[in-house]
């Protein structure tokens, strides 16, 4: 087993340096694509954690733009299949055992890979064919940096591959994100007071959004503790919603459908906050996050999640779970070099 890795920030430090970090990878990611030129059409997209998480949203643009594209958390991927024209990988570290395992595996089998990394070095960078490091950024142990600087580079290469440029919303991400938090902070600390105080929490979100529900489930469980579960809406809508309680809080992201869920589970005494764009009129009765519009889907999502983790920061003081404490060690995920595997 690896020694256990050494974080640089806190959990609030990281929320701190996210936004500068942003703002260097989106003035200097861009001239990275032209070098790079990717032009692939069959992709397999490899990550797990909130690297998995991550890649939901580009799957989505990816899939909605015609490029044939999938996703694997690494271990539901036994063997080398499918031929892909590239496994793209995933990993802030570098370090996720399952990720460099299979890009190892594929590559060995003739298959290009390439890596997409917040470290300078690691495992997954000598396992794979050609690896990007978005700037070797300190992390918190529950990702902030790491995640919003490899996430925004995953977004650009897929605007590359779908629009073949990067879309100009990227410049204004950090901004939304300081600009929604700044409107939102009042609808964020009720939330965190009421149901959510004690009981789980639902992070449901339209197809698009799919990124922000899954890493935002995640960054609960990770951080105070919350039992929280991530899903698209319409498999929400076959069955687990009905779960729907005072012990069961929702967050709910999407537009027009996700409000109509929203104001559904008002019929029940459950919390219930929205994360939509203005343009979309809350139901009565929920708590609502604002956001403002001209991004893609996947810019919007990673406005979403930054937003998201003040509430994540505020029930953990609610709770008294603080979000920098660690629950277990993790016993075989990470590792130090592919002499490891």
């Amino acid at each position: 087993m690896s020694a256990a890795p050494v974080y640089g920030y806190t959990f609030a430090e990281g929320r701190e340096a996210e936004l500068p970090a942003l703002r260097e990878v989106v003035a200097a990611f861009p001239d990275a694509l032209d070098a790079w030129r990717p032009a692939w059409r069959r992709v397999l997209l490899a990550g797990i954690g909130a690297s998995g998480a991550a890649l939901a949203s580009p799957l989505y643009a990816l899939r909605e733009a015609g490029v044939d594209a999938s996703r694997t958390d690494c271990s539901d991927q036994p063997s080398v299949l499918g031929g892909p024209d590239m496994v793209l990988a995933l990993s802030q570290s570098g370090r996720s055992r399952e990720t460099t395992d299979l890009v190892a595996r594929f590559r060995a089998a003739g298959v290009p890979t390439a890596a997409l990394t917040n470290a300078a070095t690691s495992p997954l960078k000598d396992a794979a064919g050609t690896t990007y490091s978005v700037g070797d950024h300190p992390d918190s142990r529950v990702s902030t940096v790491g995640f919003v600087a490899t996430y925004a580079a995953l977004g650009m290469l897929t605007d590359q591959l779908t629009r073949g440029h990067t879309h100009p919303g990227w410049a204004h991400v950090a901004e939304a994100v300081e600009e929604t938090l700044s409107g939102a902070a009042g609808a964020l600390a009720d939330f965190a007071a009421g149901p959510l105080a004690r009981g789980s929490l639902d992070v449901v979100a339209s197809a698009p959004q799919l990124t922000t529900a899954e890493a935002v489930a995640l960054l609960f469980r990770e951080g105070p503790l919350v039992p929280a579960t991530a899903c698209g809406t319409r498999t929400y809508l076959h069955g687990p919603m009905d779960v729907a309680s005072a012990g069961t809080s929702h967050v709910v992201i999407g537009a027009e459908r996700e409000a109509a869920l929203a104001r559904q589970l008002t019929q029940k005494p459950t919390g219930v906050l929205t994360v939509m764009e203005r343009s979309v009129t809350p139901p009565p009765g929920v708590l609502a996050v604002r956001l403002p519009e001209g991004f893609t889907p996947t810019q919007r999502a990673l406005v979403e999640v930054c937003v998201l983790q003040e509430l994540v920061a505020r029930v953990a003081e609610v709770r008294d779970e603080p979000v920098d404490k660690v629950a277990f060690a993790r016993e075989d995920t990470k590792i130090a070099a592919l002499a490891e595997l």
